[in-house]
């Protein structure tokens, strides 16, 4: 069986942004471009989102698919 453990993602604003650590690994950066919000993982742009809350979830989605 598998064992549920329980992630802590912190969310730390930035003079760019803000950067999604999880333990001490930035995973992901959202900045803030003429009211969009491009997502940014592994030094890569992803895509680009309308809303924050949109690429927040997105970003967090991402990195469980890649566990």
């Amino acid at each position: 069986m598998s064992k549920k453990k329980d992630i802590e993602i912190q969310v730390v604003d930035t003079d760019a942004g803000v950067n999604l650590v999880i333990g001490k690994k930035i995973v992901a950066e959202i900045i803030e471009n003429d009211g969009k919000f491009l997502l940014r993982e592994n030094g890569k742009d992803k895509a680009q989102y309308k809303n924050y809350s949109v690429a927040l979830e997105e970003a967090i989605k991402n990195y469980n698919l890649s566990l």
